[in-house]
């Protein structure tokens, strides 16, 4: 479990170049998947994929994959459950010990092909024979329905003119057949349509025939499966038509609009009829038993790939990433491949150990007794060598990995950069709870996490939907955000929007001036006593409560919030002294910090001091009144040593204040001229030297982050020579210097106010839970609590369950969002924009067991 000192700066990184013997490769590449603390760097990025050492094994697997797709799309067709996967970590050492025989290793991947396309092959041979039974099926399901509807379409028939018909014309082609009727030969077409394209049908016969034909159309009830396995509704139409040409207009629209015709026999011949039926009959119950058969035995196959479907996926998956890792490795000479990468400093030695120690073995097991046969190198190389800036990576468990994420997802720390989740612990919770806070909902939310955390077992294997993943992953932070609200909500004394009398209240109604125990206003007179903890419950029941609150609120909001930047100004200082920058120390991160503590500060200050005087008519002072805040902040830049009387809070006021002035005053050309002044001096300095020699310069006050500002780099091929911070590649101008600075100081001065304005969304949120609250209780449970009535009770009851739902609805989950964007708002402009860069690089190893999980992105 990493310590907070661990979290708060990355761990350390190094680069390092391994050699090693083209058959020892995979085996090399299996355990370092295992170890999961190397990311290796592409030493071939000029080389296409198909250029690629091992293309053809990438695409072996990729081929497996599909079919493997293939698999489980048929398991969810056939709605059969895979069976759950095992523990990564479990599964990599059984497939890690059935493959440690080189045989075997060697032979892996074949295995697992023929395996895979032996099973795809017999199951596309029994899908390819169901879907040519399921056309012929469905096909004679649709003869049924003609040969029943065109009877009926000849029964309705008037009987004098079905008396008049003479023998029928055997006339077939094209699905259709004619009659002599009257003297007159008469051809008719029948088949089925789509429903819904039956107006469109029937309209472009009607126009392309000009009417010379009748058409009779019949729903089918029942839906009928199509080719693609969805059911569809058909309608059966029997056209009747004179002219011969009409007949080849009706075959194209019919093939347009993808009809079926079917043959029928004469209508009037009933023992040609019955014949043809019985026929269609015997044939829908032949290729019925014959599909159900064959379903059986899709379903068994299904079910034994179902068994073994995860465990395909996930070998496939780990020799993807093998062979994808391998052809980033150079191959300098003949038989050795040469990988680079970056590695946790403290698991170094281990991959060397696993590199020798797999050296060792195979040159054993080829006889030679000796791993000289089979060379190896692990090499540590220089920082002037690095070829970027290293990844960051953090240790993270389940409780504060959320954490990570939050910050991750604004942007990755640079590397040794502090790190702002290690605050969002505390940071994030509370902000959310100063608005949210509410003891019955913060109770509510407590509650519901602790019943996640205790379903943790059952659903850490489980594959959950989006929405339950979310609250999942966040159980430990909402349970802190559930805490916090409760604190909160206990130090408004809020529940449900009613105030608790927890303590004996410090201010006592006054009933003197009421007639006859009915008084129209009350009024309450302080004891002079403090209630022990929150606000006093009569607070919520006087009629200048709100501004009460709200002034409370809007005050601690300004505090939180000073406080808050002042801390992300202090994490500034601590990264120039870290990266030993003294151009950010003693020019950035300090002048800022006694700009913000100079007026921001003492406005905190002042808030504070204003609470502990104790104000009124015997306050032992000469001005007893409380002053305005607001006033005195705006004299101290308009008014500048003149405070007053009635707003005097301390003596010698003035005096401070102009000191305090004056201090912030200084420091705006402290942030604007120094820094730009001596980047600009040293280029020039250096300026003659960077154009006659091809090399990096280094020097501590030329760069704003206090590392090797890289112009001409002089190392190999595709190096950079760069400390772990920016490295710029080419020269800025003097002016582009200047204008960065002023931007960034002119940034910082208005975003001090314009941040310290945005914390006081912390109260207006507050406001505005705490007054939804009251209008839910009231309206919805009060005023029914209230009636007399008879059907007070019932309307209690429905009302209680309305009071319950609008709560949910609206404060647990919509006003539960809000709070939680806005804390995240907080974090993420005003607190990091004091100190954070986020312009890091995230350390993605090669971790088998990372990606099986799904907590990293498979190759």
């Amino acid at each position: 479990m990493p310590t907070t000192k661990e979290w708060f700066r990355s761990g350390e990184m190094e680069y390092i170049s391994i050699v090693m013997h083209e058959h020892c490769a995979y085996r090399c590449m299996s355990r370092l998947g295992r170890l999961g603390t190397v990311q290796f760097t592409d030493l071939t990025p000029d080389l296409t994929a198909f250029q690629r050492r091992y293309i053809n094994e990438v695409q072996r697997c990729d081929e497996m994959e599909r079919k493997l797709g293939f698999f489980e799309s048929m398991l969810q067709k056939y709605e059969i459950e895979p069976r759950q996967s095992p523990q990564a970590s479990v599964f990599l050492t059984k497939l890690e010990a059935d493959s440690s025989g080189s045989a075997r290793q060697s032979s892996m991947l074949e295995e697992m092909e023929t395996l895979i396309n032996g099973k795809e092959s017999e199951l596309q041979e029994l899908n390819s024979f169901r879907e040519n039974l399921q056309r012929d099926y469905n096909s004679q399901i649709e003869l049924r329905y003609v040969l029943e509807k065109s009877r009926a379409f000849f029964d309705e028939a008037d009987p004098e003119t079905r008396g008049a018909r003479n023998d029928p014309v055997g006339d077939t082609e094209n699905g259709s057949v004619s009659q002599r009727l009257d003297g007159l030969r008469f051809h008719f077409i029948t088949g089925t349509i789509l429903q819904e394209e039956r107006a469109r049908f029937e309209r472009m016969v009607f126009r392309s025939t000009r009417g010379n034909c009748l058409m009779k159309f019949s729903e089918i009830e029942n839906p009928i499966e199509s080719d693609s396995g969805e059911d569809v509704k058909k309608t059966v139409f029997i056209i009747f038509y004179q002219a011969p040409y009409v007949q080849v207009k009706i075959n194209r629209i019919c093939e347009a609009f993808s009809a079926n015709l079917y043959e029928i026999p004469d209508l009037a011949d009933v023992a040609a009829y019955e014949s043809r039926m019985t026929n269609v009959h015997n044939e829908i119950g032949d290729r019925d038993r014959v599909l159900q058969k064959n379903k059986i035995d899709i379903t068994s196959l299904l079910n034994d790939l179902a068994k073994w479907l995860e465990v395909y996926k996930w070998t496939v998956a780990r020799e993807k990433t093998i062979y994808h890792v391998l052809n980033h490795f150079a191959a300098d000479l003949k038989g050795v491949l040469r990988a680079e990468g970056w590695v946790i400093s403290e698991k170094k030695e281990e991959v060397r150990e696993c590199i020798y120690s797999v050296h060792d073995a195979m040159s054993r097991g080829n006889g030679s007794g000796s791993a000289s046969q089979l060379p190896c190198s692990v090499t540590t190389l220089q920082k002037s060598q690095w070829p970027a800036m290293p990844p960051t990576y953090f240790e993270t468990n389940k409780f504060t990995e959320v954490y990570q994420l939050i910050v991750d997802t604004y942007g990755v720390p640079r590397y040794q950069e502090a790190n702002p989740a290690v605050f969002y612990v505390i940071t994030f919770p509370f902000l959310f709870g100063v608005m949210f806070g509410d003891i019955g909902h913060g109770v509510l939310l407590f509650v519901f996490s602790c019943f996640i955390i205790s379903k943790e077992r059952e659903l850490e294997n489980q594959k959950l939907d989006e929405m339950t993943a979310l609250l999942y992953n966040g159980r430990y932070m909402l349970i802190l955000m559930g805490f916090f609200s409760a604190y909160c909500g206990l130090l408004y004394n809020d529940y449900f929007a009613m105030g608790l009398k927890l303590f004996t209240p410090t201010w006592v109604a006054d009933t003197s001036d009421c007639a006859e125990d009915k008084c129209d206003t009350v009024m309450f007179n302080s004891t002079g006593d403090v209630y022990p903890a929150g606000v006093d419950p009569t607070w919520h029941h006087a009629d200048n409560g709100l501004l009460f609150f709200n002034s409370v609120k809007m005050k601690m909001s300004v505090i939180f919030g000073v406080t808050q930047m002042t801390v992300g100004l202090f994490l500034k200082m601590m990264n120039a002294l870290h990266f030993k920058e003294p151009l950010d120390m003693w020019f950035e991160a300090l002048p800022q910090i006694i700009f913000m503590l100079s007026l921001f500060g003492y406005m905190c200050a002042i808030i504070i001091y204003k609470w502990l005087v104790p104000w009124g008519p015997d306050c032992g002072r000469t001005n007893c009144n409380p002053p305005s805040l607001i006033t005195t902040l705006i004299n101290i830049v308009l008014a500048p040593g003149t405070v007053e009387e009635d707003q005097q809070l301390y003596e010698g006021q003035a005096t401070v204040q102009v000191i305090l002035l004056l201090l912030a005053v200084v420091q705006i050309p402290l942030m604007l001229i120094p820094k730009p002044y001596f980047l600009v001096k040293r280029m020039h300095a250096h300026h003659g030297h960077i154009r006659g020699h091809r090399s990096s310069v280094h020097d501590p006050m030329l760069s704003d982050s206090g590392q090797e500002i890289v112009l001409e780099g002089t190392g190999p091929p595709g190096r950079v020579d760069s400390l772990p911070s920016d490295a710029h590649d080419e020269e800025h101008s003097a002016g582009d210097i200047w204008i960065h600075q002023a931007i960034e100081t002119i940034e910082f001065c208005l975003g001090c106010i314009s941040n310290t304005a945005s914390y006081l969304r912390l109260w207006a949120l507050s406001l505005a839970h705490s007054q939804l609250a009251t209008v839910f209780l009231e309206k919805a449970l009060l005023d029914l609590i209230l009636n007399e009535g008879p059907l007070g009770p019932i309307m209690t009851f429905f009302g209680y369950g309305a009071f319950a739902g609008i709560t949910f609805a609206v404060l647990m989950v919509m006003d539960n969002l809000e709070c939680f964007l806005h804390a995240l708002r907080l974090h993420w402009v005003e607190f990091q924009s004091k100190f954070y860069k986020a312009d890091g690089v995230k350390f993605t190893p090669v971790d088998f067991e990372a990606i099986l999980e799904g907590r990293q992105e498979a190759v």
